[in-house]
């Protein structure tokens, strides 16, 4: 490898982070805070290549860049992947091989939940769900009725669920959150649903399983930009 593929790698790489910024494709690998250092990361190393052009280079680095293993061209390939073929978001195949992220809670310890707000339906994201359900029992869900939000998931028993993946950083901490549905017929897998629904009583109790809920309605929508909590 020549130190003119070696600047040209740094401008592609650089040319990737600030084209996935610059879109909404970045949301499928990292949370949304990281734009402005992606674009700071990306303009930096597009920067280096154009230092690296107009640098004159001697002899002796043109000798030195012989000298690089040819195994380095291989890392073009991650980039050029995400260049022209971005792959999408964790879905249904990862949720279903991952753990869950149903962790058990010590139900010694008192919390005090506040009442769900007003509204019928009232929307509640996943993780609250998981949290209220592993608590008190589902107390503050009871005799309510639920709008989640999701994408379908099975597990290998065949039991669907609305799941959303959280996470902290990037897509490699990704942690599951579902709930087991019943009441309607699943949707195909990766199907983004809204689902009105009521928790059945004494399911995810201590986090020791996933709570469950009977849906009501269904509503097949679009994926969200940004599908991470």
């Amino acid at each position: 490898m020549k130190r003119a593929t070696q600047t040209l790698l740094l401008a592609v790489t650089g040319a990737v982070l600030l084209r996935m910024a610059a879109g909404d494709s970045y949301l499928r690998y990292v949370n949304s805070w990281m734009r402005w250092p992606l674009i700071a990361c990306g303009a930096f190393l597009v920067a280096l290549a154009l230092l690296d052009v107009f640098r004159e280079q001697g002899s002796q680095d043109d000798e030195h860049d012989a000298h690089v293993p040819r195994a380095a061209w291989l890392l073009f390939a991650p980039s050029l992947v995400f260049f022209l073929i971005a792959p999408p978001a964790l879905g249904a195949h990862f949720a279903e091989r991952a753990q869950s992220a149903v962790v058990p809670v010590d139900t010694s310890t008192e919390v005090d939940l506040p009442p769900l707000p007003e509204g019928d339906p009232v929307p509640v994201v996943l993780d609250e769900v998981l949290l209220r359900a592993a608590y008190d029992d589902g107390a503050t869900l009871a005799d309510r009725r639920l709008e989640l939000t999701g994408f379908v998931s099975r597990d290998k028993a065949g039991t669907w669920f609305v799941t959303q993946f959280g996470m902290n950083c990037c897509a490699a901490d990704a942690t599951v959150m579902r709930v087991a549905a019943s009441g309607v017929d699943a949707p195909p897998d990766d199907q983004w649903v809204r689902v009105v629904a009521r928790h059945v009583s004494g399911t995810g109790d201590g986090g020791r399983e996933e709570p469950e809920v009977v849906v009501e309605q269904l509503e097949l929508i679009e994926a969200p930009k940004n599908q991470y909590r």
